[in-house]
């Protein structure tokens, strides 16, 4: 029979105690099932612990090497274990997470402000990065990704579908007059982020698909600073149709070739593992969800 260290602390319990009867108040475990446990120790063990009545106890030689020998480790037991159960059940600590910059700036940043002012004793270090990292080595709870994901033993559930569209400021529009079809694009102005301009379009209507190869007019590495530079006038961007919704809205910019869209792609929120989640780093997902649901 293996040594339990349940009924270790059991029998840690019942000699600090004095007495089964108030080790059972102080566990709420019935005094016949502690005589019975202490019994089992005693079996595994191969010796007698202790002479004992539901009010008296009285340890034997064997009893008293056991409790000097396992009282501060079972103390220590005691105490890792709650302060274990007070870091998945508590909300506080910090929540370490990782999202695209963009998508950050756009609504990611909003929606973490918004949970620290309801949750102000949660902390967040937050990775904003277009880079794809190491989750694990970099100690992620919690990351935010955008495309197919590669197979992983992470948790993925999709959040959003994103999908390009096409848009340039009035005046540049003016100034390039015929733009009725995706070939036309080849001789404007393209911003990209990217020196490998490669534009998938699917016309929603025909169900055509065209792909826009070119040298980009401008280069810039940060989806909103392409953003700017179209409503600037410097030409033509192919960005999600989210990070421009109100700029198109208040005439900022206009959408080009609006039956033509980029493939939808999927926003994704990572976690690690389901059911041995941290309580603040599962309050966070529900509320990016939630948040996400809301304000679409």
């Amino acid at each position: 029979m293996k040594l339990s260290i349940d009924d270790l602390v059991i029998f840690v319990k019942v000699i600090k105690e004095g007495s089964i009867v108030k080790a059972s108040e102080k566990l709420s475990i019935p005094s016949p099932t502690i005589s019975r446990r202490l019994t089992q120790l005693e079996k595994a063990i191969g010796g007698l612990l202790m002479y004992r009545s539901h009010r008296k106890i009285m340890l034997t030689a064997l009893g008293q090497m056991y409790i000097t020998k396992f009282t501060n480790l079972v103390e220590e037991f005691i105490e890792t274990a709650e302060n274990l159960e007070d870091y998945y059940k508590k909300l506080s600590g910090t929540i370490r997470i990782t999202a695209p910059i963009s998508l950050t700036h756009q609504w990611f940043g909003k929606c973490i402000f918004s949970f620290m002012r309801q949750y102000p004793d949660i902390k967040i270090d937050l990775i904003a990065t277009n880079k794809i990292i190491d989750l694990a080595d970099m100690n992620i709870d919690i990351a935010i990704r955008v495309g197919d994901l590669k197979d992983s033993d992470w948790i993925a559930k999709k959040i959003l579908l994103s999908k390009n569209i096409l848009c340039s400021s009035k005046d540049y529009l003016n100034q390039i007059h015929n733009c009725v079809n995706p070939a036309d694009l080849l001789d404007k102005n393209l911003l990209n982020i990217t020196q490998n301009l490669s534009w998938s379009l699917t016309n929603t209507n025909l169900h055509e698909y065209y792909e826009v190869r070119a040298n980009p007019y401008l280069i810039m590495d940060d989806t909103d600073l392409i953003i700017d530079a179209a409503k600037e006038g410097m030409g033509i961007c192919f960005v999600p149709s989210e990070f421009v919704k109100e700029s198109i809205s208040n005439g900022e910019l206009v959408q080009i070739l609006p039956d033509w869209v980029g493939n939808p792609r999927p926003i994704s929120l990572i976690f690690k593992d389901r059911t041995y989640l941290p309580n603040r780093v599962r309050f966070f997902k529900e509320y990016i969800e939630n948040y996400v649901s809301l304000n679409k």
